[in-house]
């Protein structure tokens, strides 16, 4: 008997940035485990202490063992089309409001069965995620607690959105498809795009008094927001290379 149920959806990685305990990332491993999760970076470790790491991990030695440690978060989530960072305050950045664990995870369902990879984002235990951090996010996602406590521990925040993002797959068919089969360029080259844009401003003096760093920050976090396609950003690309062929030669665009 055949049934409409959607395919699995591709599990989203979880990325840590700059820990400073091997203990929370031993049970945040632990943790993936429970929920089907196998893809963990680790960015810009703090802790040394392996050993506990690796105790706390309990059923998830392996997936910690297979971690990718990585210098940047631009490098843990380069290949991702979708990127949600964990914010232990409601804020808003570049005029977006936080989803709840809810519809972050849903939204990542969409996109895993689309076959896009995704990540979920934790910061460190003292300080969060800075707003650096931020720029390499699609989506903010914000947990609800009682403001007088309003901090999880690391490996709690990732049980609760790894339970979220399994239970989102069961009510993709009682949801709109609307990502699913689209091809969502990855970070890598939304990245590209913005460089390439902001090389065709330095040729037209666009950056002159202004500060050339955060605006090619607002250049992403556009493209981004605009939740382009492959074909889409290539197109736009194409555009702004014939820009920058004109300008280079002298040519007057029409």
């Amino acid at each position: 008997m055949s049934t409409n149920s959607p395919a699995p959806a591709r599990p989203p990685r979880i990325v840590l940035v700059r820990p400073l305990y091997g203990g929370n990332v031993g049970s945040s491993a632990r943790a993936m485990c429970n929920m089907g999760l196998s893809d963990l970076r680790v960015v810009d470790r703090q802790y040394r202490d392996d050993f506990e790491a690796h105790k706390m991990a309990m059923g998830g030695q392996e997936l910690l063992k297979a971690a990718t440690f990585c210098d940047s978060l631009q490098d843990a989530v380069a290949d991702c089309a979708t990127v949600i960072a964990c914010t232990a305050r409601p804020r808003r950045w570049k005029a977006w409001k936080c989803l709840d664990p809810r519809e972050a995870a849903v939204l990542l369902a969409e996109q895993g069965q689309a076959g896009n990879d995704s990540a979920i984002v934790f910061g460190s235990e003292d300080k969060g995620l800075d707003n650096k951090d931020l720029e390499w996010a699609t989506h903010l996602c914000h947990i609800p607690t009682d403001r007088n406590v309003s901090s999880l521990n690391l490996s709690q925040a990732v049980l609760l959105l790894g339970w979220e993002w399994a239970r989102g797959q069961n009510q993709l068919h009682r949801r709109p498809a609307r990502t699913r089969n689209r091809a969502s360029p990855a970070m890598e080259q939304v990245n590209g795009a913005a460089d390439q844009v902001g090389s065709l401003l330095d040729r037209i003096d666009f950056f002159a008094g202004r500060n050339r760093d955060q605006a090619l920050a607002t250049i992403r976090q556009t493209l981004l927001r605009s939740e382009l396609t492959d074909t889409e950003l290539h197109f736009l690309r194409g555009v702004v290379r014939k820009l920058h062929w004109h300008v280079d030669h002298g040519e007057r665009v029409e």
